[in-house]
């Protein structure tokens, strides 16, 4: 069964166990490690602190 979530919606945190696992949609998702940076960078991008604030914000 597919499920479509809006953009800014959180993937993690990644649980690091012998196989890291994220939940979403109440369903747990195994991920290889080389993945996981990703899934915390995709989190990050939608964080408040994500950007610095613009240095000319009149312009």
């Amino acid at each position: 069964m597919w499920r479509r979530y809006p953009r800014h919606t959180k993937l993690g945190p990644v649980k690091l166990t012998v196989i890291p696992e994220f939940q979403l949609g109440g369903r747990v998702y195994e991920v290889d490690e080389e993945y996981v940076a990703e899934i915390n960078a995709a989190d990050a991008e939608w964080s408040v602190d994500a950007m610095p604030p613009d240095p000319l914000p009149h312009l």
